[in-house]
Formats: C-alpha cells, sequence, structure tokens
C-alpha cells in the first residue's frame, strides 16, 4: 500500500498545476530559434553576394576577348625582359596599354564605383608602361623589373573589377 500511496501522491502533485496549457518540450523552443536565426544569414549571405552578382560574366564577352589578348601580350612582355632583350620592351609594354585602354568601353555593366577604378588602373597601366619603356631603353634591367612587377599588380588589381568567371 505504500507503493500505492506514493504514485498517488505522484500524480496529485503533478495535478496539482492548474495551467490551462499543457506542458511543452524543452526542444521546440530551441529549434525554433534556431531555424528563425538561420534565415536571416542565408538571406544576409545572398544579398552580400547581390552587387558581385548583379552583372554576369556574359555582360563582359568583348572585354573577356580583349583580357585574352592582355596576357598574350604580357606574356611576350614577360619573355622580353627574362631575356633581356629590353630595347624591345617598349613595343609590348605600349601594346598591353593600348589594349587595356579599350577596356572601359567594353566594361559599362559594371557598377559606377569599379567603373571609376577601372578608368584610374587604365591610367596607372599607361604611366607603367611609359616607365617600362624609360627603363628598357636605359638598358636598366632592375627597373624594368619593377615596373614589370607594377603592371603585374595592376592588371591583377583590374581582374579583380569584373564578376569571378570573366576573364579565364
Amino acid at each position: 500500500m505504500t507503493l500505492s500511496a506514493a504514485l498517488l501522491s505522484v500524480a496529485l502533485v503533478g495535478c496539482g498545476n492548474n495551467n490551462a496549457t499543457p506542458p511543452t518540450t524543452a526542444t521546440a523552443p530551441e529549434t525554433a530559434p534556431a531555424m528563425t536565426n538561420s534565415a536571416p544569414a542565408d538571406t544576409m549571405a545572398t544579398n552580400a553576394a547581390a552587387p558581385d552578382t548583379m552583372a554576369s560574366t556574359a555582360d563582359f564577352t568583348a572585354a573577356s576577348a580583349t583580357w585574352t589578348k592582355i596576357q598574350a601580350t604580357k606574356a611576350e612582355l614577360d619573355s622580353i625582359i627574362a631575356s633581356k632583350k629590353l630595347d624591345s620592351v617598349h613595343e609590348a609594354a605600349f601594346k598591353v596599354r593600348d589594349l587595356v585602354k579599350t577596356l572601359p568601353a567594353e566594361s559599362s555593366a559594371l557598377p559606377a564605383d569599379k567603373m571609376t577604378t577601372l578608368n584610374t588602373q587604365v591610367g596607372n597601366v599607361s604611366q607603367l608602361a611609359g616607365k617600362l619603356d624609360e627603363s628598357g631603353d636605359a638598358k636598366n634591367l632592375k627597373a624594368t623589373q619593377d615596373n614589370q612587377a607594377g603592371l603585374n599588380d595592376t592588371l591583377d588589381t583590374i581582374k579583380e573589377l569584373y564578376p569571378t568567371g570573366t576573364f579565364q
């Protein structure tokens, strides 16, 4: 009988709660906020990626073709400098410059801030082409290599302005 009395008292204590709402499990509140919190993060990630994906790589078909020519001409320049034929640097440097100058007209789908940066970098390429010509004519290998590194950095900056995958 003590066992029956103990069970009855446990049952009565449980029924002594007069709340009209049924008890909930502890896992429901923990699950709901986790699901709620993940949705905004997903939305934020999508929104953060949106500016980069606003223009597609198809918007830059002409720029992509030009970029291929720029890379081929830059490879010629790199070969000329590596072989220390500094008297030929100016031809390749100016070819790169002339090709880069066409990019703004082929890149109207870029956002305004990136177009401004592109125009600035086009000017930097022009300056570096002139410096490459000067250092090549002076047969100054160190200065030519320094200017080559500057050109490479500038071209990398230009490439980063476009959506991923634009230039292969």
